[in-house]
């Protein structure tokens, strides 16, 4: 069953454990079990077997030596040594003897190690001197704060040999480990783990598995990750033996299944990547008793092929902030995540002994039920927080008020299914964030997957043509030969276009980091030696290429910076995006001097397509336009653009835009198809968001307008905001006061309009009257201009002139070039106000930024429109001169100020 409220206590899967024993240190664990069994096997590793009464030994004389050094309570002590016995030994002595150790990675790089030790405040580590010497080394070159001492194990035997260690030190709530994950600031954060956690984290694995003497448990996670708690202490609290080898072994799948089959391993736990080339590779992969896939999200059909290679299998879920594993579920063939048919993972289950659920929205508060929401888990195995860091402490460790639980904030975005189980959706914090665009890489992965010649698939972000993109590095099945052509066609019926990937790189195997999972950092760089493109022709044959081919091939190898473009290679296969691709429109319309939409590069996404749609145009239209409605003024590389409505051209002039974003000019003309056809402010807003979410997909939008744009904008943002779309910044610029609003039912008097619909024959004559006494120079002046105002914009004229200027800009030719009146005012005018008139404005309560001339009636209808929070700025300027210095720096100012906030704010 579903909780009604998203929150679930503990003692899900398993028996509960005596409270008293999780007052234990976890290595008196042990030293219970090697009392009941000190002949049995303890480790397994390729220099012999060590027994419980040896390992014990061991354990209890580091311990003593470490005591004799005077170690306190919870003091941090660095372990870097190379897989054997004795780092087993060593680590439980450090417990024993009341400290906390640090693991150290040998393999990592010795200047991540040094920052380790710094953040964790270890003043002492121990090893095997190939181990610390690289680390020693570069210590000894800085000059900044005092090196630890380092000690060799054989040394710190020396010094006091085969004593017996005191009484083991209290567990509970004191540190046993300090396990450093990466942080997202690329520096290390090292998370503090008490016994007690540990203590319920092995019952509760023990019980789940039914682990007993019998099994082994292949041990090849290094001690920087926090799976090695469970591989080296689990059958070691529990009789069984582990088969201690390096994470190499992950690398050799034949190797795996030899040991696994010679050695006896019982319990295998790897991760899905691992998972998934053990099982392509060796058909008849070994059976076990108890198979384990953690650490990453399982696809649902791996977790079916996982589920036949154990007797039992689990997929097992936990951060390293809730020690090693929260939740549990168990696979079987059949399963599936049947709720999503877009499931990027099987379920991760319910949770184990002593862990609480929590399911929160954006605002902290209990989700409906079956809705999605970040995991919040609670219980037993919750840290105690992030060494050193009590500002991050706080922001992932809270406490809720409902229920007064102090939880991890996972960042993991979960639902409960209908069968009480949680399903898995993704990451809410290191999503591909493209072109302001969030992405979940395993929904891009799951896609792909799905593929019948594809065998794995990771997707990750790069940087290419001006901006981030996904690529997915692709793992074919043997014998299968894929092309970027295919794999794009494929995905373009079952992902948003915005989640396609540009680059896809094809690889004999994923790349894998130390814990096991696929090396995204690994997959960019794998850019840089895979070839961006496919074959010059597929057909096989090659031809010499046409002068528009050619032109293209130097269009598209400088905006996609290649060496190489083939006639048959895919835009958004080698490099392109969105915004590449409005580019390269640009670029094309310009060289060719024809007018194509920037669909185009959609329809028509392959260089030799391209190039007959170019010929086509230029066959339609010899003299040349330009059709967009929709097009980039200035360009930021990546950033969320600026859609400016009526906005002047004198934006474009080099160096006058200077926000950090990309600016794109929204007009309702085009030269090449005249005014677009809107009878309304909102059919207007509706066509103009159909093609800037050719550009943007989704939001959030930032939107301005200028004038009638101003009214445009607003319409924009409220269409946007009616189909759950975030509006971030709505800018106005001196904008058109409206006819109507929902707050002025009679309608508000329009400057320098005629009267609006619904004013009375009194109102006219009092206007009239107000305006005649108001006026300098009186009764002749004021006729006078009333005569000039009805010839400049008498209703006839400008019906004509928007006529002509409508017809040539849908047929351009030299005759309609003659005859097309200079001033065009007066059709833009006659459009705007034709739809205007029809157009009710509603109340706007985002974020708006708005300038005025001054107080009068513009400003007072708007200030009803528009929230109390509005920002409102008044530069004195006539309105025909805001886009002319010095006037366009001083509103410019205000909106840049904004710009460079947001951006910030990202960041």
């Amino acid at each position: 069953m579903t909780p009604a409220n998203g929150y679930t206590p503990g003692g899900g899967t398993g028996a509960n454990a005596p409270t008293d024993s999780l007052s234990a240190n976890v290595a008196a664990l042990f030293l219970a079990q090697a009392r009941t069994t000190p002949d049995a096997p303890a480790i397994v590793a390729r220099e012999g077997t060590t027994s419980y009464g040896s390992l014990a030994t061991r354990v209890t004389s580091l311990a003593h030596a470490l005591q004799q050094r005077g170690v306190a309570p919870e003091q941090p002590i660095g372990v870097l040594m190379q897989r054997s016995a004795d780092l087993v030994a060593v680590l439980l002595a450090v417990m024993h003897a009341g400290a906390a150790y640090v693991p150290l990675d040998p393999d990592d790089p010795p200047a991540r190690n040094r920052r380790i030790l710094a953040s964790s405040g270890c003043q002492l580590v121990l090893g095997d001197r190939p181990s610390i010497t690289a680390v020693r080394a570069l210590l000894r070159d800085r000059d900044s704060s005092p090196a630890p001492e380092f000690i060799e194990l054989d040394h710190l035997h020396q010094a006091h040999p085969g004593q017996p260690a005191g009484p083991c030190a209290p567990g509970g709530r004191r540190l046993a480990y300090i396990l450093f994950t990466s942080g997202s600031t690329g520096e290390p954060k090292g998370v503090e783990i008490e016994h007690h956690s540990v203590v319920n984290l092995l019952l509760a694995a023990r019980d789940l598995m039914g682990f007993t003497p019998a099994d082994r448990y292949l041990a090849a996670s290094t001690i920087g990750f926090d799976i090695s708690v469970a591989e080296l202490f689990l059958p070691l609290i529990a009789g069984g033996s582990l088969l201690l080898r390096d994470r190499r072994i992950w690398l050799n799948p034949r190797q795996l299944a030899d040991d696994i089959r010679t050695q006896g391993v019982t319990v295998l736990q790897i991760g899905p990547s691992v998972w998934s080339i053990v099982l392509n590779d060796i058909p008849d992969f070994p059976r076990v008793r108890v198979a384990i896939s953690t650490g990453e999200p399982v696809p649902p059909a791996l977790a079916r092929r996982i589920a036949r290679a154990g007797d039992q299998a689990w997929n097992l879920y936990g951060p390293t902030e809730t020690t090693v594993w929260s939740t549990a579920h168990r696979l079987t063939t059949a399963d599936a995540s049947g709720e999503n048919v877009r499931a990027i993972s099987a379920p991760i289950g319910r949770p184990v002994n002593r862990t609480t659920i929590a399911i929160l929205d954006d605002t902290g508060a209990p989700v409906t039920a079956g809705a999605r929401g970040e995991l919040c888990l609670g219980g037993a195995g919750v840290a105690r927080g992030y060494r050193g860091n009590t500002t991050l402490t706080a922001e992932r460790f809270v406490t809720l008020g409902a229920t007064g639980d102090r939880v991890y904030r996972t960042g993991d975005v979960v639902a409960w299914n209908a069968a009480g189980d949680l399903e898995y959706f993704g990451r809410n914090d290191d999503q591909l964030k493209i072109r302001g665009v969030r992405i979940e890489p395993r929904e891009v992965e799951a896609a792909i997957g799905g593929h019948p010649g594809v065998a794995q698939a990771a997707a990750t972000w790069f940087d290419g043509a001006g901006s981030r993109s996904i690529v997915a590095a692709i793992v074919p099945r043997p014998g299968q030969v894929l092309t970027p052509t295919e794999l794009h066609a494929w995905l373009e019926t079952r992902l948003p276009a915005t989640m396609i990937p540009s680059r896809f790189v094809f690889l004999p195997l994923l790349p894998l980091a130390p814990s096991g999972k696929v090396d995204r950092n690994a997959i960019r760089e794998s850019l840089a030696a895979v070839p961006a493109t496919e074959s010059a022709d597929s057909a096989g044959t090659f031809r010499e290429m046409t002068q528009t081919e050619a032109v293209l091939v130097q269009v598209w190898q400088r905006l996609l910076k290649l060496d190489t473009v083939g006639l048959d290679d895919h835009f958004f296969s080698i490099g392109g995006d969105s915004l590449a691709a409005v580019k390269m429109i640009t670029e094309v319309e310009a060289i060719f001097k024809i007018s194509l939409p920037v669909q185009t590069a959609f329809e028509a996404p392959t260089l030799r397509r391209l190039a007959e749609r170019v010929t086509r145009a230029n066959e339609r239209s010899p003299t040349g336009s330009e059709s967009n409605y929709l097009f980039p003024l200035a360009e930021v590389p990546g950033s969320r653009p600026l859609f400016f409505s009526n906005v002047d051209l004198r934006l474009a002039v080099r160096d006058t835009w200077k926000a950090p974003c990309s600016l794109y000019s929204i007009s309702h003309w085009a030269q090449g198809s005249g005014f677009m056809q809107a009878e309304s402010v909102g059919d207007l807003a509706r066509l103009h968001l159909e093609r800037i979410q050719k550009v943007q997909p989704f939001g959030p939008y930032r939107l301005a307008g200028f004038s009638f744009g101003g009214l445009v904008a607003l319409e924009m943002a409220r269409q946007l905001r009616l189909n759950g779309e975030t509006v971030e910044l709505l800018f106005l610029l001196d904008p058109m006061q409206p006819f109507r609003t929902t707050r002025e039912p009679h309608g508000l008097a329009q400057e320098g309009l005629v009267t609006p619909l619904d004013e009375s024959l009194r109102g006219r004559i009092s206007r009239h009257v107000r305006h005649l006494t108001q006026r300098p120079g009186g009764i002749g002046a004021y006729v006078a201009d009333r005569v000039y105002w009805h010839a400049r914009y008498n209703p006839v004229k400008q019906w004509l002139i928007y006529k002509l200027v409508h017809l040539h800009g849908q047929r351009p030719n030299p005759v309609s070039q003659l005859i097309v009146p200079r001033n065009r005012w007066p059709a833009f005018w006659y459009s705007a106000r034709r739809m205007a008139v029809r157009y009710t404005a509603e109340p706007y309560d985002g974020r708006t930024i708005a300038i005025f001339p001054d107080r009068g009636p513009r400003f007072q209808a708007w200030s009803q429109l528009l929230d109390s929070k509005a920002e409102l700025h008044f530069i004195p300027a006539d309105h025909r001169m805001l886009f002319a210095e010095p006037t366009l720096s001083q509103w410019l100012q205000p909106l840049e100020a904004a710009l460079q906030e947001r951006n910030a704010v990202e960041r």
